[in-house]
């Protein structure tokens, strides 16, 4: 063999390897189908044959890659707190706009809220909002007032001597509702905070929502011989009986209820008051707790109009400290 036709047969043996042959995908007989769009780039039609292939190849990728992520979100750590919020796309596409809707609500006070301390409870309230459906009528008001009450060890608190029928709602996981009656005919609403026996009375509101309601639900309870000029908007829920007659709280219907899971009354994330504009001061109308009626446990919010009484010492103290 001549030395020009050996080495022609060692340059093809050395030559790049042959690609193997590879099985036709979904994805690619999907392309040689359709090319880069549904009638190849050229303006004219797909035949009938060639659309419905076209069609049902897209429909099997399309299940395969829902299946896929479906898959991926099955398979997440189920212990974290988040995953109740994945939803999956199937899941995204049936949701209705009502549903995005509520994700927009505001959130209403978690279990962890109410579990702190009676006093820094009182303070936290400020701000929030005490939301109470009466009808179908939803009724609100943010918190601009409150009194702590430290149950066993305070003179000035129901439960002072102990559990009662009366009192039982103090002693209930903190965040229930405790409404008593006052003069037989008044009530007032409080909320049970971490610590035996304590908890939180509200003392006003700053109306929010169906305020016109509230004032006829004032109007219905004035006494005889008040003047019937219609009320200004920081007159309807100024105190702590007030307050329970505008938003149609009553014993009956409140007292012992847990405001974590009631759908008739409930309390929601507001805007907080900051320490700077938050009054310290004792509380109202308590002489026969001896040394307790002038511990500062009342707080409210400095500039406030729907406060119920200023404390204007309290005040002139507090801005010469800032």
């Amino acid at each position: 063999m001549s030395t020009r036709r050996r080495k022609q047969q060692n340059k093809k043996s050395v030559g790049a390897p042959t690609a193997p042959k590879v099985r036709k995908t979904d994805v690619e007989e999907l392309t040689s189908i359709a090319g880069p769009s549904a009638d190849g780039g050229s303006g004219e039609k797909q035949d009938l044959g060639q659309n419905s292939k076209l069609s049902k190849l897209k429909s099997k990728l399309i299940k395969a890659d829902v299946e896929e992520t479906d898959a991926d979100i099955n398979s997440e750590d189920t212990s974290s707190p988040y995953f109740s919020k994945v939803r999956s796309p199937k899941e995204h596409d049936d949701s209705s706009a009502e549903d995005l809707g509520d994700a927009t609500q505001p959130k209403r006070l978690s279990r962890a809220f109410y579990e702190q301390s009676c006093e820094d409870l009182g303070k936290a309230l400020l701000g929030q909002v005490l939301v109470r459906i009466h009808k179908g009528k939803r009724l609100s008001g943010r918190i601009v007032e409150t009194e702590s009450y430290l149950g066993l060890r305070d003179k000035a608190a129901h439960s002072y001597k102990g559990k009662t029928d009366r009192n039982a709602a103090m002693f209930m996981d903190p965040g229930t509702a405790y409404v008593y009656n006052i003069y037989g005919i008044y009530c007032c609403m409080n909320i049970s905070s971490k610590g035996e026996g304590e908890a939180v009375l509200l003392r006003s509101l700053e109306p929010v929502e169906g305020k016109n309601v509230m004032s006829a639900f004032r109007m219905t309870n004035r006494k005889k011989g008040s003047p019937c000029r219609p009320m200004k908007d920081h007159e309807l829920c100024n105190g702590p009986s007030k307050l329970t007659q505008a938003l149609k709280i009553d014993k009956a219907s409140v007292n012992q209820v847990n405001l974590l899971s009631h759908d008739a009354i409930w309390l929601e994330e507001g805007e907080k008051v900051p320490v700077a504009k938050m009054v310290v001061s004792k509380r109202i109308n308590i002489n026969y707790a001896e040394e307790w009626k002038d511990k500062p446990l009342r707080f409210y919010e400095l500039g406030n109009r729907c406060v119920s009484v200023r404390d204007k010492e309290a005040e002139k103290l507090m801005k010469t400290v800032n």
